[in-house]
């Protein structure tokens, strides 16, 4: 069956309004049409049109357009989640919000038995996002491009799925596509140009939809970088490699740390506030030589490359300083207290001695 209208409300419940509780009502049929240009930017419409329980359409109820009007935030979060982990990243533009478009058609599985029911007029929201700015985007040779789009409702809760999607290529090349995970169901219609998936339910709608595409006029920027991270530090402390950074900028946000060696990496994602210091440690780090990365969305924020057989001299070397520090200020403290010792000995025996001389008798007194 078709996503209940709580599971929207819920998204806003968990990103936006901690105190809205509300109760499932009815259900909202979801119809997606996606278009690519050949500048790397896609339109999206999402067409949203509501339905009770039992089939029946809610379109123009005054009170449920006030509820989904209430949602809008959601509904744009959703659409720019299939482009990419972290909305604050991407590069979009609103089109429209909510508008009424009395002639558009909706399809949606009503009843889950696999038939599709037509529904008059949609509630259309409308989303330019930039691919240039996208994480699901990979760059394989030239203009040729890999390029994920994920049904956000499906990833996230397995009660909600969008109805129909389809993807629209003006003057792009589409070179191949697939989709994820394999079990899901392919396309409903396949053209030159264009691919159509009907989605009964949630284990026929692909979490992801791939496609290799060719562009003429995309340059591919990447997903920008959070913060502005330098490398401080690098060596050994006991059995760690540790990496010391700091946030140089006053965003906050996350980063990569990378330690590549020996033909193998480890990688680390920390959150790092402005201006603040983070030890990051690795572990079984081997080999002669380590290059440790920061980075931030696509760039390359600092690289250091470092010779392992130095820094665990230096390490050592610093220990053994420690070490003989150490000696010394015992033998200091104990010279000291030789002293101290020697000089109250010293005293006692000329007390003692002179004790004796007034005391003690003359001889021959007696």
């Amino acid at each position: 069956m078709k996503k209940a209208f709580a599971v929207l409300l819920l998204f806003v419940l968990f990103f936006y309004s901690p105190l809205l509780i509300a109760q499932p009502q009815y259900w909202i049929a979801l119809n997606f049409d996606l278009t690519f240009y050949a500048d790397g930017t896609v339109d999206v419409k999402a067409k949203l049109h509501p339905f009770t329980v039992e089939g029946e359409s809610l379109y123009g109820n005054e009170e449920v357009e006030k509820e989904m009007n209430s949602s809008l935030e959601a509904v744009v979060y959703d659409i720019v989640m299939m482009f990419t982990d972290n909305p604050s990243t991407i590069k979009y533009d609103v089109i429209s919000l909510m508008k009424k478009n009395e002639s558009e058609q909706v399809l949606c599985d009503v009843a889950g038995i696999g038939k599709v029911n037509e529904f008059k007029g949609a509630y259309v929201v409308e989303l330019r996002v930039y691919l240039n700015t996208s994480k699901f985007v990979r760059k394989l040779k030239n203009n040729i491009y890999e390029v994920k789009v994920r049904d956000s409702y499906t990833s996230r809760d397995p009660r909600s799925w969008i109805d129909v999607i389809s993807f629209t290529f003006k003057n792009v090349e589409l070179k191949s596509f697939r989709w994820e995970p394999t079990f899901a169901k392919g396309p409903s219609e396949k053209k030159e140009n264009k691919l159509l998936w009907i989605n009964y339910n949630e284990q026929d709608a692909p979490d992801f939809y791939v496609f290799i595409l060719k562009f003429s006029r995309f340059i591919y920027v990447g997903e920008p970088p959070e913060v502005n991270v330098s490398i401080l530090e690098v060596g050994f402390k006991g059995d760690a490699f540790v990496v010391t950074v700091k946030n140089m900028g006053w965003s906050t946000g996350y980063a990569y740390v990378v330690v590549k060696y020996a033909g193998s990496e480890q990688a680390r994602k920390i959150y790092l506030w402005n201006d603040e210091v983070k030890e990051v440690l690795f572990y079984n780090i081997v080999g002669d030589k380590v290059s440790i990365e920061v980075w931030s969305g696509d760039k390359l924020l600092d690289k250091k490359i470092i010779s392992t057989t130095a820094t665990v001299n230096k390490e050592i070397n610093k220990t053994d300083r420690e070490f003989l520090y150490t000696i010394v200020a015992v033998m200091v403290v104990l010279s000291l207290i030789i002293i101290v010792l020697a000089a109250l000995l010293k005293r006692r025996r000329t007390v003692e001695e002179k004790y004796y001389y007034i005391e003690s008798p003359s001889p021959g007194v007696f």
